[in-house]
C-alpha cells in the first residue's frame, strides 16, 4: 500500500475536524473521474478499506470536514485509520454506502452487537441515512429471528450513546414491552443499573396504548413479534437524536407520581431479590480480615466449579467481546472441512469450549484444576499448530489473555456470591 506525499493516519473520529464549519454536501455523479482514494484501516489488525475519497465525502458530514481542513493535499491515497471499528462493522457500511442496504438477504443477519457497532459509527461519521436504516435493519431482525438484544447490550448502548438517541429509545422501548408482560420482570430489573431502570420506566410510561409483546431479554429467546402490530417501531424517525434528546430530558422532569412509586416498586423488589438470590451457595462466615476472607482454603470445591460453569457460560453466550473471541475455538476442529487436513497429526489432544461445556453438564469435573487444563488445552493446540503471527495465533493468544484475567478473580466472585463483599 502507498503512502505518498506523507500521507498523515489520523483517526478520524478523535473530534479533531468537529470545530471546522460544516461545509456544503458535495455534488457527486459516477459519471466523473474520481481518482483519489480513502484507504480506511480498520480495526486493530488495520485491515484496509478503498473508497473514492469524492464518494466517501458525499456521503459523510465527518469525511467533509475531514478533508475540507487537507484541501490543498494533493496525494492520491489517504490513509485514515478506526481502530475502535471492527471489519465487520465497517463492511456493513460499505455495503450500505454502495447499495442503500445493510442486509443482503434473510440468510446472511447480522448480530445486534454488529448493527449497534453500525449505528454508532454511522453517528459518529454523520453518514447519510446509515442510522435510520440501521434501525430498519434491526427491526427486520427481531422479525426474522423472532429474539431482542441481551441484557448486556442494552446497558452497552445506554452507556456508549446520547440520552433520548434513536437507538437507545428503540432498545428501551423492546425493553418496556418485555417488563410490562413478563413474569421475570423482577430478574430483569436487577439486572439493569438504576439509571437504566428509571429510563426504563419513563419508555414504559411513553407506550401505555400499545400492545405489549412478551419477549425474554437475558438468553435472548422468542419473541412473539407477529402477535402484534408493527405500531410506531420507528418512535424517532422523524425527529433528530438531537430534538430527541431534548424530549427525553423532558419528559424525565414530568413523570407522574405513579411512575415514581413504581421506579420504587421495582427498586425495592431489586433489593429484595438480590439478597435472596446471594443464598444460593454457601454461607463463608465472617472475618475480620479481607485476605483471611479471600484464602483459598477457606473456598470449597464445589464453590470452585460454580465459578466455573459461570465464566464457561458466559464465554459461550456473550456478551458481544466473548463472541467475538471463542469463536475459532467454540466448537470441535474438523480437519477435512476446517482445511487443516494434519490437524490430528500435530494436535494429540484436541478440545474445544463445546466439549468443555458438554463434560462440565454432565458434571464431568471433579475440581476447578481438571476444568483449568482442557481450556489451556486449548491454547496450547492453538499454538502448535499455528505458527506465532498468524491470524489464528493472535486470536488464541488474545482469547487466553481474556481468558486468564476472568479465571483470577475466582475467589471475588465467590465472596460475592456468597453475599460478602471483600474488603
Amino acid at each position: 500500500m502507498s503512502n505518498e506525499g506523507g500521507a498523515k493516519t489520523e483517526n478520524p473520529t478523535n473530534g479533531a475536524s468537529d470545530t471546522l464549519s460544516k461545509p456544503g454536501k458535495p455534488k457527486f455523479s459516477w459519471l466523473q473521474p474520481h481518482p483519489i482514494f480513502a484507504i480506511i484501516l480498520v480495526g486493530p489488525e488495520e485491515e484496509p478499506f478503498g473508497i473514492q475519497k469524492d464518494f466517501l465525502c458525499s456521503r459523510s458530514d465527518h469525511f467533509r470536514k475531514y478533508f475540507a481542513e487537507r484541501e490543498h493535499d494533493e496525494k492520491v491515497e489517504h490513509i485514515i485509520r478506526l481502530p475502535e471499528t471492527t471489519a465487520e462493522v465497517f463492511g456493513l457500511a460499505q455495503n450500505f454506502l454502495y447499495t442503500g442496504v445493510i442486509m443482503n438477504s434473510p440468510d446472511e443477519v447480522p448480530s445486534y452487537e454488529s448493527l449497534v457497532g453500525l449505528w454508532k459509527l454511522g453517528y459518529n461519521l454523520g453518514v447519510d441515512g446509515l442510522c435510520a436504516k440501521t434501525l430498519d435493519t434491526m427491526m427486520e431482525c427481531r422479525e426474522l429471528t423472532q429474539r431482542i438484544p441481551a441484557t448486556p447490550l442494552l446497558i452497552q448502548v445506554w452507556k456508549d450513546t446520547p440520552e433520548g438517541s434513536s437507538i437507545r429509545v428503540l432498545l428501551l422501548s423492546w425493553a418496556a414491552e418485555y417488563m410490562r408482560s413478563s413474569d421475570a420482570r423482577t430478574e430483569f430489573a436487577k439486572s439493569l443499573p438504576q439509571e437504566v431502570l428509571s429510563e426504563l420506566v419513563v419508555a414504559m410510561s411513553s407506550f401505555d396504548s400499545v400492545p405489549v409483546v412478551q419477549a425474554p431479554v437475558n438468553s435472548e429467546p422468542a419473541t412473539a413479534e407477529s402477535q402484534a402490530p408493527r405500531k410506531s417501531v420507528h418512535y424517532l424517525e422523524d425527529r433528530s437524536d438531537e430534538e430527541a434528546s431534548k424530549t427525553a430530558k423532558k419528559s424525565r422532569h414530568s413523570l407522574t407520581s405513579a411512575s415514581v412509586a413504581e421506579v420504587a416498586a421495582i427498586s425495592d423488589k431489586v433489593a429484595l431479590h438480590r439478597k435472596a438470590s446471594r443464598t444460593s451457595l454457601p454461607k463463608m462466615a465472617k472475618r475480620r480480615s479481607s485476605a483471611a476472607y479471600l484464602d483459598p482454603s477457606a473456598i470449597t470445591t464445589a464453590q470452585r466449579l460454580d465459578f466455573c460453569a459461570d465464566l464457561l457460560q458466559r464465554m459461550l453466550s456473550g456478551p458481544g467481546f466473548w463472541t467475538r473471541l471463542v469463536g475459532p475455538f467454540k466448537e470441535p476442529v474438523e480437519p477435512a472441512e476446517d482445511g487443516v487436513p494434519d490437524y490430528l497429526d500435530k494436535v494429540k489432544r484436541p478440545m474445544d469450549l463445546s466439549t468443555i461445556k458438554a463434560k462440565m453438564d454432565r458434571k464431568g469435573y471433579t475440581d476447578d484444576e481438571e476444568f483449568l487444563k482442557d481450556v489451556r488445552q486449548i491454547f496450547q493446540n492453538c499454538f502448535t499448530y499455528w505458527k506465532k503471527g498468524d491470524p489464528m495465533w493472535l486470536a488464541g493468544e488474545k482469547l487466553q489473555k481474556t481468558f486468564e484475567e476472568k479465571y483470577s478473580h475466582m475467589n471475588k466472585w465467590i465472596a460475592k456470591m456468597a453475599g460478602e463483599e471483600a474488603e
